[in-house]
């Protein structure tokens, strides 16, 4: 649910530097931004523990953080910018990076960030930057940061569906191809999408595990995916009793196609009550819901509406067409 800034009285907050009050405004007057999230007000806690976030929607949904429990103003950033470079050496000399996290397990306010802002859920290839601004560059550094609202041409990031953006419309020529940088960060992209559906599976396995009478949850789910992509899964859940085996396929577009590898399909299989699948639909806006649990889910899915799109072609295969 959105929050509104002027529904928030500022004396609410305490010790709170004008700077940071003069960079809301930059953000949300500039740039367009909306404060999307408000961790005092959804933890019910005092005000000193608050983080706000807020989600730019002319800019591929980006987020930033702001802590507001500091005299000083510091912002919470992506390691890169939605263009692909590096933000620490983009913004040089726009801002100070104090701290860098890589793992949205231990990063800061994961347990915030995690739920409601996806977008910033740190990683080793792009990490979650603390970052203390030079009060009169704040809008260029957002202006690096967030970049332009919209792909040349009309391009879009992977996983997306452009007919959902209001702010896209359809190029009249066809869109310039990718560069293999480009590529490589869309492909982050989606990496991230997924890693914030596993957290996101990860704290509902932990609820039901909790439901079902299992005094210590913690030690019956593991995230397999972060110490072996070839076991045909991503959770798993050993509670006796109530095992599960859990394949998660993120989404950020509803109804949108899933691939599944020949690997997880012969595991799931294999598997049968064990194996689940679930969907994911993770929110631009941070966080997300799953939106399917499939028990089974190879004795469940229409083969028909299975299509091979990759082909494993054996080696000896071109022996015979050599140069």
């Amino acid at each position: 649910m959105t929050i509104q800034l002027n529904a928030i009285p500022k004396r609410r907050l305490v010790n709170v530097s004008p700077k940071i009050w003069d960079a809301i405004e930059t953000i949300e007057q500039r740039f367009g931004a909306i404060l999307t999230h408000d961790s005092g007000r959804d933890k019910d806690k005092n005000e000193k523990s608050t983080t706000w976030i807020f989600t730019f929607p002319k800019h591929q949904h980006a987020q930033i953080a702001v802590p507001m429990n500091q005299k000083k103003l510091c912002f919470l950033m992506r390691g890169k910018t939605l263009d692909g470079r590096e933000l620490a050496t983009a913004a040089d000399g726009l801002a100070v990076v104090e701290k860098v996290h890589t793992d949205p397990a231990k990063g800061v306010r994961s347990s915030v960030l995690g739920r409601h802002a996806a977008f910033l859920n740190p990683s080793p290839k792009n990490p979650l930057l603390s970052v203390v601004p030079i009060s009169q560059r704040i809008a260029d550094l957002l202006e690096v940061y967030l970049g332009p609202g919209q792909r040349p041409n009309g391009v879009v990031l992977l996983d997306q569906d452009p007919s959902n953006d209001a702010h896209y419309s359809k190029p009249e020529r066809e869109p310039a191809p990718l560069s293999a940088e480009e590529l490589q960060n869309q492909l982050q992209r989606n990496s991230e999408t997924g890693q914030a559906g596993e957290l996101l599976v990860v704290i509902d396995e932990l609820e039901r595990l909790k439901k079902v009478g299992c005094p210590d949850p913690q030690n019956f789910v593991t995230r397999i995916a972060l110490s072996d992509v070839a076991r045909g899964y991503d959770i798993e859940s050993t509670w006796p009793g109530h095992e599960r085996c859990i394949e998660v396929k993120s989404t950020t577009v509803a109804g949108s196609d899933l691939y599944i590898t020949e690997n997880e399909r012969k595991v799931l299989a294999k598997l049968g009550n064990k194996g689940w699948l679930y969907r994911v639909l993770v929110k631009s806006e941070g966080g997300g819901e799953i939106v399917d649990r499939i028990s089974d889910p190879m004795a469940m899915i229409n083969e028909d509406l299975m299509i091979p799109i990759v082909w494993r072609v054996a080696g000896k295969a071109l022996k015979h067409h050599e140069n």
